[in-house]
């Protein structure tokens, strides 16, 4: 689970800092989740660079969540910048 809480720190990570994260524990490349999802490589850097959000059809949010072995609950979290992480 990529949510880890310290009493002492607690910090929220941006949707874009947290797809970064999960791609790399998932072991993908950013070509790789790209493939998979059918969008450019440029779009994921751009995903993961905060220069863009996902515009995802329900079978690509269900593939991008399966991908990154997360919730939909988790990835809707990211999204709205729920995520907490030690600093």
């Amino acid at each position: 689970m990529l949510v880890l809480i310290d009493a002492h720190s607690k910090m929220k990570i941006t949707f874009s800092q947290w797809l970064k994260i999960a791609r790399e524990n998932a072991g993908l490349s950013q070509k790789q989740l790209a493939d998979e999802l059918g969008v450019k490589v440029q779009t994921v850097g751009n995903w993961e660079g905060g220069r863009a959000n996902p515009k995802l059809d329900l079978n690509q949010t269900f593939k991008f969540c399966t991908l990154l072995s997360v919730t939909l609950e988790v990835a809707a979290k990211a999204f709205r910048g729920d995520i907490e992480t030690n600093d």
